[in-house]
């Protein structure tokens, strides 16, 4: 159950617009690289949870369990894990807030530490050869070798009074044993750090946000410790709500406002285009809410250029088709109408 001091259920208000610039410094980086910025900024732009989303975060933290989420590339999974650690920290929110992106050859210690035996065994060498190796050794700090992946650092973060924030991006990119390699870890909030003998718990549960394109089934036993949600394409209401705050924010930035009308017709006009490829059976990928962003963001150019009906969106051929469609066969279909 939850035990967080202060606790606040997440509303999802606080990225009804983009955020202001926020600026970070990021962990030190191995090796060289030039002309390096050791200042990160970013700029969150609006993110609009449904309410049932919303509750899905709320069981997922009274469970203290993680968040598995689904749905289409491109519905918003894997920003919500970033807007509730937001909610959670505002412009600070860096600091209990950690990224673990899956790959094809993700491992799952990846996430938890990794020791760098090379390191070891040059240190050990060089020991050797100055004379001093067997002393070397009895003073040799393990620790230094070892550093700890994104889910060893929630682990490390998380206090009752401030929950650390992780997202898993895209689990099933990995084999079919990663989740199953991952069980001991998210049931008993603990690992083992073999080559030092440490035992590292989590103070406090932090909040899990795993996210899945269906690309392929996750095993039971994984599914069994998850709270589940799948994202369903938004409604009209929250499409135009999405469009709208985005349009806001160029707005803002760029000093013109797109006109709601104009705003309005572009997302009746996809949410048409959306509904005609879903039901069309030969579709091979209908847009998402991140294609919706993009077109609007192309048409907002062509808007700040004049090249853009300042009341709606223009009948007749789809512009810019590139930008929503990602097949050939979707595009000769929708073009050659």
């Amino acid at each position: 159950m939850i035990q967080e001091k202060d606790y606040k259920r997440y509303e999802g208000k606080s990225l009804l617009k983009a955020t202001p610039p926020l600026v970070y410094e990021p962990e030190d980086l191995k090796g060289e690289v030039k002309d390096q910025s050791r200042v990160v900024e970013e700029k969150i732009p609006p993110y609009f949870p449904s309410d049932p989303l919303k509750d899905a975060v709320e069981y997922a933290r009274i469970l203290q369990r993680p968040l598995l989420l689904r749905g289409e590339p491109g519905s918003g999974k894997t920003r919500l894990a970033q807007a509730v650690a937001y909610e959670l920290y505002g412009k600070d929110y860096r600091r209990k807030y950690f990224e673990w992106y899956i790959k094809s050859t993700t491992k799952a210690r990846d996430g938890l530490y990794a020791f760098d035996h090379l390191a070891r065994l040059r240190d050990v060498e060089l020991a050797r050869r100055q004379g001093n190796g067997e002393e070397s050794r009895k003073e040799e700090n393990l620790f230094k070798y070892r550093s700890f992946g994104p889910l060893g650092k929630a682990f490390l973060a998380s206090r009752a009074d401030a929950p650390a924030v992780l997202l898993i991006d895209e689990i099933d990119k990995a084999d079919l044993d990663f989740p199953n390699d991952l069980l001991f870890e998210l049931e008993q909030k603990r690992f083992f750090v073999e080559e030092t003998g440490e035992e590292i718990t989590a103070e406090y549960p932090p909040l899990i946000f795993i996210t899945s394109n269906d690309e392929k089934d996750l095993p039971n036993a994984f599914l069994r410790r998850c709270v589940f949600f799948y994202i369903d394409f938004p409604s009209d209401k929250l499409l135009l709500d999405i469009a709208k705050a985005n349009a806001q924010n160029w707005a803002r930035q760029y000093k013109k406002a797109m006109p709601d009308a104009l705003v309005e017709s572009i997302v009746k006009r996809f949410r048409q285009l959306y509904t005609d490829m879903k039901n069309n059976p030969n579709t091979d990928k209908s847009p998402s809410t991140s294609e919706l962003i993009d077109w609007l963001r192309v048409l907002y150019y062509q808007f700040l250029q004049g090249r853009l009906d300042a009341d709606k969106l223009a009948d007749g051929a789809l512009p810019h088709p590139e930008v929503l469609l990602k097949s050939l066969d979707d595009y000769k279909a929708q073009t050659n109408k």
